[in-house]
């Protein structure tokens, strides 16, 4: 059974939640990712995920970038995981929540790491490549599609 550490991204970035949206977006930009962490002032508790949809959104409405902080535009409160927990219980999540990233977390509830439909899509790749049971091809099907739906 797959585990959600076998596909976190431990390469997680973060940032102030006074930190400017623009700074961010040319981070997001410069690392190739989709999402940034905002953390609290001693950058010790995650308080929320701000994501390149959000930020496009704030575009549309003609908001000058350099003049948001990443606390006013973050999603909160973020949905999050336990590592030790089956991908597919991490795949059900976000399609119940709606959500395109998950934090993860530690035993400890510390953040081990970020999970994405990206993560879930190479796994649930590789499921639908491997020689499995037709009942089990028929979930991962499923849940593909579903999973497919949120990234539109």
């Amino acid at each position: 059974m797959s585990l959600v550490e076998d596909f976190t991204n431990t390469r997680m970035v973060s940032c102030g939640a006074k930190a400017s949206v623009l700074e961010i977006a040319k981070t997001m930009a410069e690392w190739k990712i989709s999402s940034v962490a905002v953390t609290d002032d001693n950058n010790r508790k995650v308080l929320g995920i701000l994501t390149e949809r959000d930020i496009v959104k704030s575009i549309t409405k003609g908001v000058p970038l350099g003049h948001i902080t990443a606390g006013s535009l973050m999603s909160y409160p973020i949905v999050s995981i336990r590592n030790d927990r089956p991908i597919r219980e991490a795949a059900r999540l976000m399609i119940k929540n709606k959500v395109r990233h998950l934090l993860v977390e530690d035993a400890c509830h510390g953040v081990a790491g970020i999970i994405t439909t990206t993560d879930l899509a190479r796994y649930l790749k590789q499921e639908l490549t491997s020689p499995t049971t037709t009942t089990d091809q028929k979930e991962s099907s499923e849940l593909l599609s579903e999973v497919w739906e949120l990234f539109f």
